[in-house]
């Protein structure tokens, strides 16, 4: 079972409780006790959700044909072509920032992906979320010949503070579906 899966568990399980305990602790908090405490709590999840989003930014989409000519999967001459896909519900909203070569820089949200055309040889690959205090970062070092494509999966595996960011390089079916699925964003300092 991952690790997505046994938050999602233990998260359920706790809304379970919640819904059986809820009655009992307000009776024995009191209304009034409530009354303040309800508003706070609601203050302060809006409030973590505000930060937690504050540093997303918002990526420019590609065009039909440049989208069209992506989807076909095939790597100019001479290149290989890596693309980073993202897909799921894990914090799907967060913002993760994808480095190529420490030179390239882009973010992508759940739904979103970039891709980039490179010259033949390793290529070191860096992901973190928008608010690096969220989850620990990732990177993958991408060995990749010409006419090479390579489709690597970015996700967010929970953790019980903080989560992790995980790259999953992907088999040629999943990579198709991957790539189908997703809208294509420009890089925002596209690669050398």
């Amino acid at each position: 079972m991952s690790k997505n899966a046994v938050w999602l568990t233990i998260i359920f399980a706790a809304a379970i409780l919640g819904a059986f305990l809820g009655p009992s602790m307000a009776s024995l908090l009191g209304e009034g006790t409530m009354l303040i405490l309800a508003p706070v709590f609601l203050i302060g999840v809006v409030a973590f959700c505000i930060w937690a989003l504050s540093s997303n930014k918002s990526g420019k989409k590609a065009d039909t044909a440049t989208l069209a000519e992506a989807r076909t999967m095939r790597a100019p001459d001479g290149k290989g072509r890596i693309y980073v896909t993202r897909r799921g519900f894990v914090a799907a909203l967060q913002g993760m920032n994808v480095t190529l070569d420490d030179s390239a820089t882009g973010q992508i949200k759940s739904g979103q992906m970039l891709m980039a055309d490179v010259a033949p040889g390793t290529h070191r690959l860096q992901v973190g979320t928008a608010k690096a205090k969220l989850a620990n970062a990732a990177d993958m070092e991408i060995d990749i010949g010409a006419g090479g494509v390579v489709v690597i999966d970015a996700m967010i595996e929970m953790g019980a503070l903080k989560g992790s960011v995980k790259l999953t390089r992907l088999d040629a079916a999943k990579a198709r579906e991957n790539v189908n699925a997703t809208a294509l964003i420009l890089w925002e300092v596209p690669p050398a």
